[in-house]
Formats: C-alpha cells, sequence, structure tokens
C-alpha cells in the first residue's frame, strides 16, 4: 500500500526515477544548439560547459535543500518559501510561478520537436500542430493514472532516448575518422574579435538560452516528496542527477559539432540530431534515430508535465493559487494542476505554434529568477538551521549559493538585455501576474472564514494533516 506524504501526495517511486527525470530535460539540447552554433560557431560547446558546469554545482544546494525538506511537493521553487513563506511570501509565490512558468512552455516545446522528428523521419504529411496537441492529451492521461505508472512509460521512452545517444557516442570511438577536429578549432565566433563588445554580447545571449536546458538536472527535486526512500536517498538522487546534466550537456555539444560541424548542425535547427545520425549510421540510421529521439522527446514532456503540475500543487498548499488547484486523485495525482496545466499547453501550442526559441527566451527570464532566489533561500535556511539542527551546509556552500546568486541575477539582466525588450517585457508580465492571482486565494480565504493568513497578497496555508482527506477526490 502507497505511504501518503506530508504533502498529500503519495511515496510510490524509487530515487532512481529521478534519473529518468533528468534524462527528460537532457534533450533540451536540441531546442537551441542548431541556433547557437550558426552565431557562436566554435565557440558554441564551450557555453555549454560552462552552463552545464553551473547546473551541477546548483544540484549540489539542491542535494542538501531535498534531504531536509524531502515533504515539498515541486523541489527547487518551492524552497524559497520554506525560506521566507512566512514573513514575505511575495518571493515564494514569485518563485514558483517563475518555475511553473519556465517549464511549462517545455511542454510545448517538447511535443513540437517530437512531431518534427516524426514528420522529418517517418511521416512527411504529419500536421505537427494537431499531432503535438493529440501527444499532449495522451501524455497528461498517462499521467493521470499516477506517478508510479508515468514513470514506467517514462523509463521505457528514456531507453529510448539512451540507446541513440549511445550508439552515436560508440559509433564515433569506434570510427575515429568520424571526427573531424577541425570543426572545433580555431575556436572563435564568426566575424567577430574577441576584443569585441558585440562577440561578449553574444556569448552573454547564449548563455542566457542555454542556462534554460542545462540547469535540467534540477528537475529531479520536484518529485522528491513522492519518493519512497527520499529522506535517505533525496541527496543521492540530486548528486547523480547534476552528474548526469554534466555529461549531457557538458560533452554532447562537442561531440556533435565534432561529426558535423557548425553547417550540419544548423540545417534544420529543429532536428539537429538527424544530421549526426547519418553521419555516423547513414539515412537508415537517421530514421531509426529520428524515431527513437521522438520517444526520448516525449519523456521530456512526461518529465515537465510532472515538475510542472506538482509545483502548483504545492504553491496551493502553500497559499499562492485557489485552494482547487490542490485536489487530488485516489492515486495521489494533483488533479487540479494537471488540467491547469493542460489547458495552458493548448493555448500556448495555438499562439506560438513551432516558434520556440522565443519561447524558451521569455520562460527563461522566470527561470532565472528562480535561481537567483533559491541560492538566497539556501542561505537563509543554512543560517536558521544555526540555533537548531544543523541540517544544512557550513561556510563553503554558503559562499558558493551567493555566488551563484549573483552569477544568475546578472546573466538575468545581460542576457535578457541581448533577447530584446519583448522578451524581457513578457517574462515581466507574466511573473507579475501572480500578484492578483495570490489575492484571489486570500480573498476565497477570508470568504470561507479562514484565518491566521499570511501577508498580503497570500491566503492561509493548508493544514498538512486536516487537509488530507478535503482535497482528495474519489477515483
Amino acid at each position: 500500500m502507497a505511504a501518503w506524504s506530508a504533502a498529500g501526495l503519495t511515496r510510490t517511486v524509487t530515487w532512481r526515477s529521478s534519473i529518468v527525470v533528468t534524462l527528460g530535460a537532457a534533450l533540451l539540447v536540441t531546442v537551441s544548439l542548431g541556433p547557437m552554433a550558426q552565431e557562436l560557431g566554435t565557440v558554441s560547446p564551450f557555453i555549454w560547459l560552462v552552463a552545464a558546469a553551473i547546473g551541477a554545482l546548483q544540484c549540489l544546494l539542491l542535494a542538501r535543500l531535498a534531504a531536509s525538506l524531502f515533504d515539498r511537493a515541486g523541489g527547487t521553487a518551492t524552497y524559497t518559501h520554506s525560506a521566507v513563506g512566512r514573513s514575505l511570501p511575495i518571493f515564494g509565490a514569485i518563485s514558483s510561478w517563475s518555475y511553473w512558468f519556465a517549464w511549462t512552455p517545455g511542454i510545448a516545446v517538447n511535443l513540437i520537436l517530437a512531431a518534427t522528428y516524426l514528420r522529418e523521419t517517418v511521416w512527411p504529411s504529419l500536421g505537427t500542430l494537431p499531432f503535438a496537441l493529440v501527444l499532449g492529451g495522451v501524455l497528461y492521461a498517462v499521467n493521470g493514472l499516477g506517478l508510479k505508472i508515468s514513470m514506467r512509460v517514462a523509463t521505457v521512452a528514456a531507453a529510448a532516448a539512451l540507446i541513440p545517444l549511445a550508439a552515436i557516442f560508440a559509433g564515433a570511438l569506434v570510427q575515429p575518422s568520424l571526427l573531424h577536429l577541425s570543426y572545433l578549432y580555431p575556436v572563435a565566433v564568426p566575424s567577430h574579435a574577441w576584443r569585441s563588445a558585440n562577440t561578449w554580447g553574444l556569448l552573454v545571449k547564449w548563455l542566457f538560452i542555454t542556462a534554460w536546458s542545462a540547469y535540467g538536472a534540477e528537475m529531479a527535486s520536484t518529485i522528491v516528496a513522492e519518493m519512497c526512500d527520499a529522506e535517505s536517498r533525496a541527496a543521492r538522487a540530486l548528486h547523480v542527477a547534476g552528474g548526469v546534466g554534466l555529461v549531457s550537456f557538458g560533452l554532447l555539444p562537442f561531440l556533435m559539432l565534432a561529426l558535423v560541424g557548425a553547417h550540419g548542425l544548423t540545417e534544420d535547427p529543429l532536428v539537429t540530431f538527424l544530421p549526426v545520425a547519418e553521419a555516423v549510421f547513414g539515412s537508415i540510421g537517421r530514421t531509426v534515430v529520428g524515431v527513437m529521439l521522438t520517444a526520448a522527446l516525449i519523456l521530456g514532456a512526461q518529465a515537465f508535465i510532472v515538475g510542472s503540475s506538482r509545483t502548483v500543487y504545492q504553491m496551493t498548499r502553500d497559499g499562492y493559487m485557489p485552494r482547487q488547484f490542490a485536489f487530488t486523485t485516489g492515486r495521489g495525482v494533483p488533479v487540479g494542476s494537471m488540467l491547469w496545466d493542460g489547458t495552458v499547453i493548448v493555448v500556448l501550442l495555438l499562439i506560438f505554434g513551432t516558434n520556440v526559441v522565443n519561447v524558451v527566451a521569455a520562460a527563461n527570464v522566470g527561470y532565472l529568477v528562480v535561481f537567483v532566489l533559491m541560492p538566497l533561500a539556501f542561505v537563509v535556511l543554512e543560517r536558521n538551521s544555526r540555533g537548531g539542527a544543523h541540517i544544512l551546509a557550513a561556510r563553503p556552500m554558503t559562499w558558493l549559493a551567493l555566488g551563484l546568486a549573483i552569477f544568475n541575477a546578472l546573466l538575468l539582466i545581460v542576457g535578457g538585455i541581448q533577447w530584446g525588450g519583448k522578451v524581457m517585457f513578457t517574462g515581466i508580465v507574466v511573473i507579475a501576474l501572480i500578484v492578483p492571482i495570490s489575492a484571489i486565494r486570500r480573498a476565497q480565504d477570508r470568504y470561507h472564514g479562514y484565518t491566521d493568513l499570511l501577508p498580503f497578497p497570500a491566503g492561509k496555508p493548508h493544514d498538512v494533516v486536516g487537509d488530507l482527506l478535503p482535497t482528495t477526490l474519489e477515483g
């Protein structure tokens, strides 16, 4: 029988499921690898390596947080509420909402990419947008069966992702003549001198967008509240996730560039793996790898659905979203949050279609806000822990956290400006929406007679024990 977590979800998976979630994020490299190689040339893999290293360092902080706060659904973004939710709930609200805003477009992006790979390999007449909508409906139905079942489906898709990627690595090692080191040298930005301000502007611009992908290992934290062994294995899950992210985002771009060069990666930015597969395995390999990567991208969408819906669920329990979003089914699935997510995905697909890079740029405004606030929350929790159980880290980790917060703040401001006012304005407007949404929750709580509200704009957090039955639907 599944055990209830304090968050009201069921503990049905092991820490190894976090690896599946992380692998789902790994193929996000395909979103911006092509356009980035076109502008940065041989410098682009180094930008990926830097972003992957930052992502791995952030997983060190998250490992400590997840091990200490293993009952919190939603992971990374919700730790800010643990630090300042009672005194400054606006920051907890902004962190969680920004995270939701960052990853929900990722569902739409992966569905578009999956449909595109399928169209380019075995189904030329496929309508990308209609198929993405149908695929999204199927995924949400699978997720409605519970995390344990959806993780089993995701594991199959993870194998589909690992096999072609491992085959590409192995093929390159067995046939070293396929690797062209001349594609990696000289390390320079096309038509730009290193002393030029434009060169460094381009580097920051693409580091900004790369963070959305290469920080993705942190998604392992979103399912900690549903791990059977969370208290003892949460830290391990995040450490492994950080390592997987470092390998995926730090090494894969170098290999792909050495195989086909920048020109090969930019033939069709939405299917950058296909020229690589053809270079290693020929036309048949292109088709097989394309189909398998379709499955892998579906895995990625699955991982985003899990993380995004759990974040909305935890926001509701923390007092930021209307209470209906905390409803769970008898299988422990946050159905209210998933219905909200699914509606937003349909709207995104209908509005933006296949224009994925600009969607990602706007979403990344929210994502980097999370990674400014999360390290600061780590520092606050570390300082608070000195008065009791010393659950977090000592001074070196505190300095690391402060350094990461400053780095991400600068990347948010400078990198966002490089993408233009429209991207920054869109991000800021969407993030600001959490104030009226939280105010709705506050008004709802007042109407129903709840007391002990958090400071404006939040309402009353859910009672951990007493709220389990009212928010659980039959089924």
